[in-house]
């Protein structure tokens, strides 16, 4: 799905949206959850080709642990704030809050193996110089 066609579901979704506003708004939530989905589903389409590549690119370099906690970080930052956003259109910012929290605390621990590969790597540094 090209940008062109995405733009045109939001106008679509959000028309809808206003239109179900209107008529029975017990559905809005359901319609803002479906729009979520597709647009979920069009963006993992359109980023399948992008991690593949990268893929190819770290194992050439020998760098694949790190592309491989790049893009569990990316996910996580990207469906943190997905599920968020529909926190606060749902009207409970306190729990869109929590989840970010959430997603922020998952991010930090999944950075702990790597600080420990860092923190080795300069102890091992400082005793090449010492």
């Amino acid at each position: 799905m090209d940008s062109a066609k995405i733009c045109l579901v939001a106008v679509t979704g959000v028309c809808l949206c206003v239109i179900v506003k209107q008529w029975k708004s017990d559905f809005l939530p359901l319609l803002r959850l479906a729009l979520t989905v597709l647009f979920a589903g069009a963006i993992l389409s359109i980023a399948a080709p992008l991690v593949s590549y990268l893929r190819e690119l770290t194992d050439a370099a020998g760098i694949s642990s790190y592309a491989s906690f790049l893009v569990k970080a990316l996910g996580i930052a990207i469906l943190t704030q997905c599920c968020s956003d529909i926190c606060r259109d749902a009207g409970e910012s306190g729990v869109a809050g929590g989840v970010e929290l959430a997603g922020k605390t998952e991010i930090l621990l999944l950075c702990i193996p790597l600080i420990g590969e860092l923190l080795s790597t300069a102890k091992e540094l400082l005793a090449l110089a010492g």
